[in-house]
């Protein structure tokens, strides 16, 4: 086979062009810290990696899912606790209430007291995360009760919405608790503890039993949501880790071994500067020779 000089041209500018190529892709690896920059780079590890990034979006909303439903029964707790003291406080003052060596104009002075725990009520139903209220339904943007009057709270105004949180890829839960089932008995029982007090009698037992059974809702339900806040820690601890899992091996699919991309490049920046010195030299012996 002829060698011609174009041939010679040719396969030195295509080796030259493949040095630089090759260059050019060590040099996008360093520089971005990836060894994927594209899919033609490795199309099996791309799909792999995008697969991984899919799962770690949607491992990340779980986490923020929690985050939120974290909150929202952090406040549950605390508003139910607040709520449980004052129940304590007026099972106390409604014993004392039916003690039949009182005064009328005593009792009414208890029933002072009692008035301001049935406002406090109100307003620990009236709790909010951000700007929503926890205890309405899906009614979030309106308090679940309203004080109409001293000592008087109005009907319930939320409704029975409930929130669910998806906190895997298989589980959810329940956050929300009904307002009026977590404090309606203790309005209720709050509001008759006012009027056996104020009519000067001695409070009635079936009072002081309806306070104990109210005071017993509020304590379920201020375990129902410390259980759950304690899935909840349990299911963020697990997030965590499936993420940390795939974090990893995405890192082992995208992450340029920085130390070995550099001594690549040197390499080829060597090989490539002894290449284009050799085909110089080669050209213009050829060149020279012609002109001879």
């Amino acid at each position: 086979m002829r060698v011609t000089q174009s041939m010679m041209y040719d396969a030195a500018n295509k080796s030259l062009g493949n040095e630089m190529a090759a260059i050019q892709s060590v040099t996008e690896k360093v520089s971005s810290s990836k060894r994927l920059n594209r899919p033609s780079d490795n199309p099996a590890d791309v799909r792999s990696a995008i697969g991984l990034n899919d799962t770690l979006a949607q491992l990340n909303q779980f986490s923020r899912n929690i985050d939120s439903a974290t909150r929202t029964l952090s406040a549950m707790d605390t508003a139910l606790s607040g709520a449980g003291d004052l129940l304590q406080r007026a099972n106390e003052l409604a014993i004392q209430g039916a003690n039949g060596t009182l005064s009328a104009s005593d009792r009414q002075s208890i029933g002072a007291e009692v008035s301001q725990l049935t406002e406090a009520m109100a307003q620990a139903a009236g709790a909010k995360v951000g700007d929503d209220y926890i205890f309405s339904g899906y009614k979030v943007g309106q308090p679940p009760y309203q004080v109409v009057g001293p000592g008087q709270v109005g009907a319930y105004t939320g409704d029975h919405g409930v929130t669910v949180a998806r906190i895997g890829p298989a589980s959810t839960m329940q956050v929300s608790l009904p307002g009026d089932a977590v404090f309606g008995p203790a309005i209720a029982a709050l509001t008759q503890l006012q009027a056996d007090l104020n009519s000067g009698q001695p409070v009635a037992q079936t009072t002081i039993a309806q306070l104990s059974t109210a005071l017993q809702a509020m304590t379920q339900a201020q375990a129902s949501v410390g259980a759950r806040e304690n899935r909840l820690t349990a299911a963020a601890s697990s997030q965590q880790d499936l993420i940390t899992s795939n974090q990893s091996m995405l890192s082992q699919l995208e992450d340029v071994d920085m130390p070995s991309a550099i001594t690549e490049l040197t390499q080829r920046q060597t090989t490539y500067q002894a290449s284009l010195a050799i085909t110089a030299k080669v050209m213009q012996s050829n060149l020279i020779d012609y002109l001879r």
